[in-house]
């Protein structure tokens, strides 16, 4: 199974720009590069924070664009979402017996269990499970085929990053998060978004993958109080394949438009400036 993570699309409203970027361009080229690139997968992920103030109009902007995509989307629900005017633009997403946009999907590959952290009782942004939600999680947990991996997608980190601000935001309750695995199953890999970083590492010995955003981004500081740095530094998206029991994750920036070159071009090794490099390759 092959399949595409992208997070922190924070649309707004078409024609409007965010921290001076537009998400709806930004998204329309991931969205041409991965319909070029990717023919084989069997979906695309984005994994929250769909809209930046949860407007209608952000939410049709968004559809505007995933509507182009070739693949299947799964859609879910991070801290800047609003549940009303998700679901008025999209009601065929998911949507379990209590609301929340999550869902296990079983394939012959894996189990993709999709997590709603949203908590919209919150003015800090921070996350939330609730009692439904960790039931819903304990479930897919037990139920899932052991032949298999599992693969959990949630918008908030239920740990500490090292970013202060975002430290604070991160899922409120992840102790009670940690209990439910501890007692039923641990996934193979966690998925997750909201940092507007690339991180990668282990929680508690289960493997995670942090998806860099789509728009602006966090800066790498361990040292701001107070508020959240930015950054323009260029998105990415992430191709995935599972295989074998397998999980490969590739970072694929889709803004480059550098020369491309061999590396074994003896011409291409010679050159002593990215100007003479592009000359050299045309």
């Amino acid at each position: 199974m092959k399949f595409v993570i992208l997070t922190d699309t924070h649309f707004v409203p078409a024609g409007r720009k965010l921290y001076g970027l537009d998400p709806a361009a930004r998204l329309a080229i991931a969205v041409d590069t991965i319909n070029a690139t990717h023919r084989d997968i069997a979906f695309v992920i984005v994994t929250g924070d769909l809209a930046h103030w949860g407007e209608q109009g952000a939410y049709e902007s968004l559809a505007a664009q995933l509507g182009r995509l070739d693949a299947p989307v799964i859609l879910m629900l991070g801290n800047h979402d609003k549940r009303d005017a998700f679901r008025a633009v999209f009601p065929q997403a998911d949507r379990d017996d209590h609301g929340f946009v999550q869902k296990m999907r079983v394939t012959d590959a894996a189990t993709i269990v999709t997590m709603d952290t949203l908590n919209e009782d919150t003015p800090d942004h921070a996350g939330i499970l609730c009692g439904a939600r960790l039931k819903f999680l304990e479930n897919a947990l037990t139920s899932a085929p052991t032949d298999r991996p599992l693969l959990l997608f949630q918008h908030h980190p239920p740990f500490d990053s090292g970013l202060r601000y975002m430290d604070t935001i991160k899922l409120a309750n992840g102790e009670d998060e940690w209990k439910v695995i501890a007692r039923t199953r641990k996934p193979d890999y966690l998925f997750m978004g909201h940092l507007h970083r690339p991180i990668a590492g282990t929680w508690r010995g289960i493997p995670f993958h942090i998806q860099r955003a789509l728009t602006h981004q966090v800066a790498f500081d361990f040292e701001a109080q107070g508020h959240i740095p930015g950054t323009h530094e260029a998105p990415d998206y992430s191709f995935v394949s599972v295989a074998d029991g397998n999980v490969v994750i590739h970072h694929c920036s889709f803004l480059y438009d550098g020369p491309n070159f061999s590396l074994h071009d003896a011409e291409a090794q010679a050159a002593q400036s990215l100007e003479e490099l592009s000359r050299r390759t045309d």
